[in-house]
């Protein structure tokens, strides 16, 4: 079981999903101000390099309260993250978690997201017992809403006016997958 004492690194094919640091601050700032890959956040798009190392440096907080665990994407041969997945949240008396992601614009469509979000569900469910997995989505982002229904979440529901931006409410899709379900499509 995942007892957080060392950071997990995972190998897939590809990549490399291993712990933010500050030397990551340029590839996360890249990420997250870019307003096309942030438009379904909440949040609006980084405008400066602080708000990337502020990021990280609460990431890197809450991986030593034990309550989140976050990767920085990386291609095998660059050591550059072109994108973060992680577990928000991790109840562990409910034996769930919660699950979200980013990627660099120049990355989509070449399945990246989706095998990086693979190998984070395998953790969770292998190493991290969990027998719930959680995400949410904008109604409007039909790719992440895709990633996942591909990778087997169901759809629970909408949250209606979920949160306020930009002089809007918006809503969120959410989903989960059960580790019943995981084992049968892994």
């Amino acid at each position: 079981m995942f007892s957080f004492k060392q950071f997990p690194v995972i190998y897939t094919e590809r990549l490399i999903l291993r712990e933010l640091v500050p030397a990551d601050a340029e590839g996360v700032f890249a990420i997250r101000s870019d307003y096309d890959v942030t438009k379904y956040n909440i949040g609006a798009a980084y405008t400066g390099m602080n708000q990337a190392e502020k990021l990280i440096d609460g990431i890197s907080e809450e991986y030593r309260m034990e309550s989140a665990v976050r990767w920085g994407i990386t291609l095998k041969e660059k050591n550059c993250v072109i994108g973060m997945v992680g577990f928000n949240y991790w109840n562990r008396t409910d034996n769930r978690g919660s699950i979200g992601f980013d990627l660099a614009q120049s990355h989509w469509r070449k399945g990246i997201m989706r095998e990086a979000v693979r190998a984070m569900l395998n953790f969770g469910f292998i190493n991290m017992g969990l027998h719930r997995i959680e995400a949410d989505a904008s109604i409007y982002n039909e790719a992440s809403i895709g990633l996942l229904t591909s990778l087997g979440f169901q759809h629970e529901g909408i949250q209606r006016d979920q949160y306020y931006e930009d002089g809007l409410y918006h809503d969120l899709v959410m989903m989960a997958l059960l580790e019943d379900n995981w084992q049968h499509i892994k």
